[in-house]
């Protein structure tokens, strides 16, 4: 475990960040907390509000002390849940996530609690997240349909799969048209999702351990499937982060 710690501050808890099985950091550091909301307000920066079923359209935090935020209640909030995770991205460009308890709303603004930990949820741009088993994907190839790949991670740029049969896939191949398939875990997502991909390179080919045929594939995305495809690995993030925590 990788602990970066910083000058202790008296009467509030150490100011450090602790790495967990999953690669995400936390701290529960008032100070440290203080200083990412700081930014947020100062430079108008955006967020996301997000529970299960919920994404928000991009808002900000309005203002905030000790003890509460107040952010700015998007025009679509459900108001259907007391928890709430708002996202956002630090000065690196890593994304962050603090989990709040709502207070009250009133007709312009959400009031919360003040969080208690702040998590960073992925540490480089294409921070790749586990799948839960049985995630799978299909694909034209050289104008034949491919199927029987295994995907074991994905991140907001490609996905790492595998097969149990040799495939003829070679770095540099164009595949077109992928329909991938990630089944529901019981820990936020009840149902399977469906996501299309229009276009996709193969990276690179290599042999597992296990003797599977496997291949690395990069994502040539349209706004609208990045989109999509970020709001997956956000939620899956947040679903291992919940299994590390329990």
């Amino acid at each position: 475990m990788t602990i970066f710690k910083r000058k202790r501050s008296a009467g509030k808890r150490s100011e450090q960040w602790v790495t967990l099985e999953n690669g995400t950091q936390s701290t529960d550091s008032h100070e440290l907390i203080l200083m990412a909301l700081d930014r947020l307000r100062e430079k108008r920066e955006l967020v996301s509000l997000v529970h299960t079923g919920y994404q928000s359209p991009k808002t900000v935090i309005v203002k905030y002390d000790d003890r509460m935020l107040e952010i700015d209640k998007p025009l679509d909030w459900p108001g259907t849940r007391e928890v709430i995770h708002v996202l956002f991205k630090d000065e690196t460009m890593v994304w962050n996530e603090v989990r709040v308890q709502v207070t009250h709303t009133t007709e312009s603004s959400i009031f919360t609690e003040f969080p208690s930990t702040l998590f960073r949820l992925q540490r480089r741009s294409d921070y790749r997240v586990g799948v839960p088993g049985g995630s799978t994907v299909m694909f034209t190839h050289n104008n034949e349909i491919c199927q029987g790949f295994q995907v074991v991670d994905v991140s907001a740029n490609g996905m790492f799969v595998c097969t149990d049969r040799y495939s003829p896939l070679e770095p540099g191949d164009i595949l077109l048209d992928l329909a991938v398939f990630f089944p529901g875990t019981g820990t936020g997502v009840s149902a399977g999702i469906y996501m299309n991909i229009g276009k996709a390179k193969v990276m690179r080919v290599t042999r597992g351990n296990n003797k599977k045929y496997c291949y690395g594939i990069f994502f040539d995305l349209s706004k609208g499937e990045e989109e999509m495809l970020l709001q997956y690995v956000r939620l899956r993030e947040r679903e291992l982060l919940r299994i590390v925590r329990s």
